[in-house]
């Protein structure tokens, strides 16, 4: 995946005049969830982007078509998506008759879950990021945005942390059956989802290939070619942006000062990660967390 040198215009959802309702949960003054119906097509959204909040979605009619971060991605009726925040969206295409849900949720709000994922079922998300589910399981999950609609509406802070845990622990369980019965991945994909699951847990302390090559037992040539052939991206990038979305967590979210989070990502010293989190999203860390604040 390439880097952008700006940070791209994030066309918020309600801007759009065609989905149903739209309802916010916020905490301090910071926006924490959003969860919406959406009706038809979406012709504003542009070709590539990156949303900056983690994102679940349900499909309840009609079919939407794209990639996330490079793997193409259908989701028809009765089927759910996910994506992590800076995820790179690209070429969606929603179906006029289409009616879907998105909840949408802050680096902030997903440290608070606290939600336990192994690495298996991480690997598996991040290569097959969609999944079916059943007619039966679609109404458990519209119950669940029946509920959660007045409680983020009431910004009941609290009873939308506990509903949202739930809900993940539902999808969950069915994604791991799912993944078991109908989905195998290939060996590139296995080798991709195994390297991005351990990229996603190890990325502040380890920002070589060559580290988790070693501990894939790989040589760091031949990951290099299995990650470029599958995902058509260099595995470095992948490092790079694990630890762009950790940065922006903790500028956004904690009271550590610049120098302590970079200590805590690993860099050698302040200047070398302010050089690299500005090449990258063509602000300072400063200017990031104040713009935050």
């Amino acid at each position: 995946m390439q880097h952008s040198t700006q940070i791209p215009e994030i066309p918020r959802l309600e801007n759009y005049d065609y989905f149903a309702w739209h309802s916010v949960l916020r905490q301090d003054g910071h926006e924490l969830l959003t969860l919406s119906r959406l009706e038809g097509e979406l012709p504003d959204v542009p070709e590539h982007f990156t949303p900056p909040t983690y994102a679940l979605e349900f499909v309840e009619r009609g079919t939407i078509r794209g990639q996330i971060n490079h793997i193409p991605v259908e989701l028809q009726a009765n089927s759910c998506a996910i994506y992590f925040a800076d995820s790179l969206l690209e070429k969606p295409r929603v179906s006029a008759d289409c009616v879907f849900y998105i909840l949408g949720f802050t680096a902030r709000f997903a440290e608070t879950l606290q939600t336990h994922i192994s690495q298996n079922q991480l690997s598996q998300l991040l290569m097959r990021p969609s999944w079916q589910i059943s007619e039966e399981q679609m109404q458990i999950v519209r119950q669940y945005i029946a509920l959660l609609r007045p409680v983020i509406d009431g910004n009941y802070v609290r009873a939308a942390y506990d509903l949202v845990r739930s809900l993940l622990h539902f999808l969950a369980q069915d994604y791991k059956v799912d993944v078991q019965s109908t989905h195998s991945l290939s060996r590139g994909e296995q080798i991709c989802g195994q390297y991005l699951s351990l990229v996603e847990m190890h990325c502040r302390e380890q920002h070589t290939v060559e580290w988790y090559a070693d501990r894939m037992h790989l040589s760091p040539k031949y990951l290099s070619n299995v990650v470029k052939q599958t995902l058509g991206s260099s595995p470095n990038s992948y490092i790079d942006e694990a630890l762009v979305r950790q940065a922006k967590s903790l500028l956004s979210s904690t009271s550590l000062s610049i120098q302590q989070i970079s200590d805590r990502l690993g860099f050698q010293n302040q200047s070398h990660f302010g050089t690299f989190f500005k090449r990258r999203t063509s602000l300072s860390p400063k200017a990031f967390k104040t713009l935050m604040s």
